[in-house]
């Protein structure tokens, strides 16, 4: 299987060719930019090969695509604060929109698109905006206030359109990734921890982090796996980024919200009991050792 992977040159992008790689598939990965860990390829045949694509362009994104049997869509500005808001929403939703057309127009039945937790509002809102249950699942209802994570959110609603034109051929996967640690920014994490320095904004993020590796993963599972019809999937460790109790920091910061979960000891404030039980997925590595 040949699977286009945008953002390619990006630390998700790499990440997800490599585990694809490992498994055996053949691999295009399409950026604006070159690739910090490997030769340029030229595009040619390979396990790996790179092709320099503007994601915002739907005529580079269909060429891209020719040949691939699935696509991984990881191309992205990534927050709010690496541009203005208006060329963050252009550029993410305009990304999404060529990417779902072109992969109607190649007849591309599997897709996994990059989502975010922000997607139902999280770290880039004005303030704590208040939850209506914990631990978090897919289910709530978003609270997106800036561009980043509207376009998430509204990146999510496209795919159900696009489902919507192709009822029954369509399989997408909306991502909502959270916190993509390495092993090294797992140890600046327990640097940070030992030192007894809080984090303000995780509150608002709800404690959560993903291991890079454990979340290429859960894309290629995303591929792997068989149903109908867009999901979306809290990709997020099964603990937090805290020494505190879970149950603690969230009758602390959000004392109006319904406990409907296990919240004991570390365990994540956001389920990915949705992740395990559609794409079998199950992350094991925590940043505490």
């Amino acid at each position: 299987m040949k699977i286009l992977v945008t953002g390619g040159a990006g630390l998700a992008g790499m990440a997800i060719a490599k585990d694809l790689t490992a498994h055996g598939y053949e691999v295009v990965r399409a950026d604006r930019v070159a690739p910090m860990d490997a030769p340029l390829t030229r595009g040619q045949a390979g396990a790996s090969s790179f092709k320099f694509v503007d994601t915002t362009d739907p005529g580079q994104v269909i060429s891209a695509m020719q040949g691939c049997d699935a696509v991984i869509h990881m191309a992205a500005i990534p927050n709010p604060r690496m541009a203005s808001e208006a060329e963050v929403f252009r550029v993410n939703m305009m990304s999404n929109w060529a990417v779902l057309e072109a992969a109607e127009m190649h007849g591309i039945s599997k897709i996994v698109m990059a989502s975010s937790v922000n997607a139902v509002g999280a770290v880039f809102s004005k303030g704590l905006t208040p939850r209506p249950y914990f631990p978090i699942d897919e289910e709530q209802p978003t609270f997106a206030e800036d561009a980043y994570s509207q376009s998430k959110w509204l990146g999510e609603e496209m795919a159900n359109a696009f489902v919507r034109r192709r009822p029954g051929e369509l399989q997408i996967a909306s991502m909502r990734f959270h916190g993509l640690l390495t092993q090294d920014r797992q140890g600046e994490l327990r640097v940070r921890s030992d030192d007894g320095a809080p984090d303000e904004n995780a509150p608002k993020h709800f404690w959560g982090w993903v291991d890079l590796d454990e979340a290429a993963v859960a894309c290629r599972l995303a591929i792997e796996v068989d149903w109908d019809g867009h999901e979306a999937f809290f990709i997020n460790a099964p603990d937090t980024s805290s020494t505190i109790p879970t149950i603690d920091l969230v009758r602390e910061a959000y004392p109006d919200a319904e406990i409907k979960g296990d919240l004991e000891g570390f365990k994540s404030a956001i389920s990915i009991e949705k992740a395990r039980r559609i794409l079998g997925w199950e992350p094991k590595v925590t940043w505490r050792s």
